[in-house]
């Protein structure tokens, strides 16, 4: 009974070696989505790209705008004798005083209202310039990302094409060996795989560089794989934008709250025009011989060059907020010429594309395989062979580049407006 008992204490203490080798070893990091690499990106810019600071600045500018001024203390010593007999004395003159006062400005309410209101629209605006940075953020993070992808998907064709090329090699020495071919078509075949090591250090290269500029925008999960690539079909929002509806679009929801921070410019020029109040209240002791007094004074501004200030600075908010109704104007413009053209070079690829897949590459490919087919059999040459390899590299190669270009297309559409995030919710929110 002793050995099956330490055959089964082996058979457990093995299993269990086994198992805490396997939750030991390291797992693979999953694959990185372009969604998110688009909220990593989003999260990671918050204190950089787009800071809420401005906002918060200008909210707790709005709520200090609304206050009354903070009153003045006065403290004074009047008419003091400097010679005579009562020289330097504070008691004995009757008009000697010393006084204590307080002073008040009143500023009219409907112009705390119009300062308040300045300041809000500047949190707004504010508000919105944090959601255009955000936008860039998300696009140029899909940028980098579709930059890493295709230049690992041209490795991946690169590599392919080397199967058929040392095939092409094999048969050239085979048939130098047997007295068929000679030792051109030999060195030829090495210097195509030569070519093509080439341009894999190349492609490389690429990679690394692509890596690096989305480390940029999400950090160190951009070491991470990729996973697949989205489909290139024409979203709905992009289709809503085709047709005009560009108020979700940042850029556009900026401009229109420029327009607003100008149009209350012109309030606040409005009731700065217009004077305020400031009473002072005034206590003055003199000498026990002679009584106290007290003093109320009110006092406001005479605007009397009002056509060279007051109406002149109305006039400049004014203006100011033509000139931005007219940069919104430029803005939605250019927005509809782009979306308009885009989505029509974006649909003419995505047939091209079609075309590519459908007749281009099959025909290259066998274009290819004929080639090494005749040569094999001794019709043919490896110059053929080495020129129909390149044609099916070179298509395979260009169909790929034409789909990075459509996916940056699709990605500059899809991503006018940004995808919702934590970081892309008001930052108004969070400031009381």
């Amino acid at each position: 009974m002793l050995f099956p008992r330490r055959q089964t204490l082996a058979l457990l203490c093995a299993s269990a070696f086994m198992a805490v080798s396997h939750a030991a070893a390291p797992q693979s990091p999953p694959p990185l989505s372009l969604a998110e690499a688009v909220a990593l990106a989003t999260a990671r810019a918050g204190d950089a790209e787009s800071s809420r600071g401005a906002v918060e600045a200008a909210i707790q500018m709005a709520v200090a705008a609304g206050q009354l001024p903070d009153p003045v203390l006065k403290l004074g010593l009047d008419n003091v004798p400097v010679s005579g007999p009562d020289k330097f004395s504070l008691s004995r003159d009757f008009m000697t005083q010393r006084s204590i006062g307080v002073a008040q400005e009143f500023t009219r309410a409907d112009k705390r209202r119009a300062r308040a209101a300045r300041f809000e629209a500047e949190a707004s605006s504010a508000e919105a310039q944090r959601a255009v940075s955000l936008a860039n953020v998300q696009r140029n993070a899909v940028s980098a990302w579709l930059d890493r992808w295709y230049a690992e998907q041209t490795g991946v064709l690169l590599g392919h094409h080397g199967h058929p090329l040392g095939l092409a090699r094999e048969a050239a020495a085979a048939a130098y060996r047997s007295g068929r071919g000679t030792r051109a078509d030999v060195l030829t075949a090495e210097l195509e795989i030569q070519k093509l090591q080439d341009r894999l250090d190349e492609n490389q290269a690429a990679v690394a560089t692509s890596t690096q500029a989305l480390e940029r925008w999400i950090g160190p999960q951009a070491s991470r794989p990729l996973a697949g690539r989205p489909r290139l079909d024409v979203p709905q929002p992009v289709r809503q934008l085709a047709q005009g509806e560009f108020d979700a679009v940042p850029e556009v929801e900026a401009a229109r709250r420029d327009i607003a921070l100008a149009e209350t410019e012109i309030r606040t020029a409005t009731q700065a025009s217009k004077p305020d109040i400031t009473v002072e209240l005034t206590y003055s002791q003199r000498g026990s011989a002679f009584s106290n007094m007290a003093s109320l004074n009110v006092s406001f501004p005479m605007p009397w060059d009002q056509g060279n200030r007051q109406d002149r600075e109305i006039a400049a908010r004014l203006a100011q907020a033509t000139d931005a109704r007219a940069r919104s104007e430029v803005v939605r413009r250019n927005l509809q010429a782009l979306v308009g053209a885009r989505l029509a070079e974006l649909q003419r690829n995505l047939g091209r594309l079609e075309r590519y897949d459908e007749s281009l590459l099959p025909l290259a490919q066998a274009q290819a395989d004929a080639a090494l087919t005749a040569y094999r059999a001794g019709t043919g040459t490896l110059l053929a062979v080495a020129e129909a390899n390149h044609r099916a590299i070179d298509a395979t190669l260009e169909r790929l580049a034409l789909e990075a270009r459509t996916a940056k297309l699709w990605a500059d559409l899809a991503f006018l407006v940004p995808l919702p995030t934590a970081q892309t919710e008001p930052a108004t929110k969070d400031v009381k």
